[in-house]
C-alpha cells in the first residue's frame, strides 16, 4: 500500500512538474517530464495525451503521433484525441491517414470547429473539392465570421473550375479581414478566370504582400511606379515566377517605352539571350548581375495593372520574339531533312515544372499514328527519360547536340519557328513558340492557370494558340486523343 502511494505521489510530481513546464514554455522538460509519468502510468491516457500534444507543439510529429495514437487505444473517443492525431498526420503531409480521425470526431462532435475546417484540408490535399466544399460549408456554419473558412470555401468551389460560384465567398472573406492579402488575390484569380482583367488584375495586385511571396523586391530609395509619367525616367522592371510569365509579359515593355520610359528588364539567367530580341527593352539584365540606375521599379506582372489592361487591349503586336538567324537557319535546314516532303512537322513537348500540368509522354501514342505527321522533340533537360524510353516506339525525332540552359532555349525558339504546328503542356515552350507567332495546341489540366482564363478554346493572349481543356479530373488520354484528332484534320488540310 505504502508503495503504491510513493508511486501515485511520484506520478503527480511528474504530471505537475510537466504542466509547470509548458506553462513556462520549456519544451523539452515538459517532454521528459511526461516521458517519466508514462513509465510510472502507462494506463493513464492523459498523460500520453499531453506528452504527444507536447511533441508535436515541439515539431517532433513522428514521436508525437506514437503517443496520440497510445492515447487513442485507451480513449478510442476522445475529441481532442482524435483532433491531435488527424492535424498531426496533415502536418506530416498524410491526409488521407487524417480523414478516419476527422469524421469519427464529426460523427462525435458535429460541432467541433477546428474538425470541419481540417477535413476539408485534407481533401483538398487528395484532391477532392466537392468533398471538400461540403466540409468547408459545415466549417462556414460553425465559424460564419471565419475569414479562412469563408476564404477555402470559395477555393474549394474555384477548384471545381467554378470561378463565378467563388466570387461571393472571396468577397465575404474579404468583408471580414479586409486587410488579409491571400483573400483578395484569391479574388483576383477567379476574376481573371472569368476575363474580368480589370478587376482581377487590381485585385491579384494584393499577391505581393503575402508572406509567402517569394518574388518580392526591395530597392531602398526606389519607389514602386503607381502608373504615372514616365517622360524621361528609367524604369527597373523584375521578373516574377516562372519562365513562362516572363515570355508572356515582357511584351508590355514597348508600351512602357511609349510613355517616354527608358527601360530596364532584369529576368531569369537561363531566358537572356533568348529575351534579347523582345522589343521595348533599352537595358537586359540577368538576375545576379549589376543593375543600371534607375529611378522606379515594378514587378513584371504588375505591368497589366499599371497600363490598364482589359481583354481587348492585350498587346498583340505578335511575333514579340525573334530566333537567332544563323541558328534558324541550320535547325530548319537540318528539320527539312528528318520530314518526308508534304510532311506535318509537330514540335512537341510533354513535361512542365509544375507536376499538375505535366503529360505523360505515353499519352502522345495517338499523335505518333497520325499519317503524315512527323513529331519532334521540344522537351528539354527534363522528361528525357520518357524519350528515351518511348522516342523510338513513337518514331519521335530528337534532334542532336542541343545545349542545356540558356543556349538550350535558343535552340528551343529555332526548332519551334521550324514547326509547321506546336502540341504542348502548360510550360515555357508554349509561351515561347507563341510569343514567335507559331500555331500551338496547349494541353492543359483540369484547373488551368488563370492566364487562360475559361474561353472553351482560344485565349486572347496568343490569337494562334488552340486550347485543350481537360473534360474530366487526370483524364490526361481524353485530352490527347483530341488533340490527335485535331492534329489529323491539320494534316488532311496541309
Amino acid at each position: 500500500m505504502r508503495g503504491a502511494v510513493v508511486g501515485e505521489e511520484a506520478f503527480l510530481q511528474r504530471f505537475n512538474q510537466g504542466l509547470l513546464h509548458i506553462e513556462g514554455s520549456r519544451l523539452p522538460e515538459a517532454v521528459t517530464s511526461f516521458r517519466a509519468a508514462a513509465a510510472l502510468r502507462p494506463e493513464h491516457p492523459v498523460i500520453w495525451f499531453l506528452l504527444g500534444a507536447t511533441l508535436r507543439t515541439a515539431g517532433r510529429a513522428e514521436a508525437a503521433m506514437a503517443a496520440l495514437r497510445v492515447a487513442l487505444r485507451l480513449r478510442p473517443e476522445h475529441p481532442d484525441t482524435l483532433f491531435q492525431l488527424a492535424s498531426t498526420h496533415l502536418e506530416l503531409l498524410r491526409p488521407d491517414r487524417a480523414l478516419p480521425a476527422l469524421r469519427r470526431l464529426i460523427a462525435l462532435r458535429p460541432n467541433h470547429e477546428g474538425a470541419a475546417f481540417a477535413l476539408g484540408s485534407a481533401l483538398m490535399a487528395l484532391d477532392d473539392p466537392e468533398e471538400a466544399e461540403r466540409a468547408f460549408r459545415l466549417a462556414a456554419l460553425l465559424q460564419p465570421d471565419g475569414a479562412a473558412v469563408n476564404n477555402n470555401v470559395g477555393a474549394a468551389i474555384m477548384a471545381q473550375r467554378r470561378p463565378g460560384a467563388a466570387l461571393g465567398h472571396f468577397r465575404r472573406a474579404i468583408r471580414i479581414d479586409p486587410a488579409w492579402p491571400e483573400h483578395r488575390k484569391n479574388l483576383g484569380i477567379a476574376q481573371l478566370m472569368r476575363g474580368e482583367l480589370e478587376e482581377g488584375f487590381r485585385e491579384y495586385e494584393w499577391r505581393t504582400g503575402q508572406a509567402v511571396w517569394q518574388w518580392n523586391q526591395s530597392f531602398p530609395g526606389k519607389p514602386v511606379w503607381d502608373g504615372g509619367p514616365l517622360v524621361g525616367r528609367t524604369i527597373l522592371v523584375h521578373y516574377e515566377q516562372g519562365l513562362g510569365d516572363s515570355v508572356q509579359f515582357v511584351r508590355y515593355l514597348p508600351l512602357l517605352k511609349a510613355m517616354g520610359a527608358r527601360t530596364v528588364f532584369e529576368c531569369q539567367p537561363v531566358l537572356k539571350p533568348l529575351l534579347a530580341t523582345a522589343p521595348g527593352i533599352d537595358a537586359l539584365v540577368a538576375r545576379g548581375e549589376a543593375l543600371p540606375d534607375f529611378d522606379c521599379c515594378l514587378s513584371l506582372m504588375s505591368l497589366p495593372l499599371r497600363c490598364r489592361t482589359r481583354a481587348d487591349t492585350i498587346p498583340q503586336e505578335i511575333p514579340y520574339l525573334r530566333t537567332d538567324p544563323e541558328r534558324a537557319a541550320f535547325w530548319r535546314e537540318w528539320i527539312l531533312g528528318q520530314a518526308r516532303p508534304g510532311e506535318l512537322r509537330v514540335g512537341i513537348q510533354w513535361r512542365a515544372d509544375g507536376g499538375t500540368r505535366s503529360i505523360p509522354l505515353e499519352c502522345f501514342e495517338p499523335l505518333s499514328r497520325i499519317p503524315g505527321a512527323r513529331l519532334f522533340s521540344l522537351q528539354q533537360a527534363v522528361g528525357l527519360d520518357e524519350l528515351e524510353r518511348l522516342g523510338e516506339r513513337f518514331g519521335i525525332v530528337d534532334p542532336p547536340g542541343r545545349r542545356a540552359g540558356a543556349e538550350g532555349f535558343l535552340d528551343t525558339a529555332a526548332l519551334a519557328e521550324s514547326m509547321d504546328l506546336v502540341v504542348a503542356c502548360d510550360s515555357v515552350v508554349g509561351h515561347v513558340a507563341g510569343a514567335l507567332g507559331k500555331p500551338v495546341f496547349l494541353a492543359l489540366p483540369w484547373l488551368g492557370d488563370w492566364r487562360w482564363m475559361n474561353h472553351p478554346d482560344r485565349t486572347p493572349w496568343y490569337p494562334a494558340h488552340r486550347l485543350f481543356r481537360m473534360a474530366r479530373r487526370n483524364d490526361w488520354r481524353g485530352v490527347m486523343a483530341r488533340v490527335a484528332e485535331a492534329v489529323a484534320e491539320e494534316v488532311r488540310r496541309a
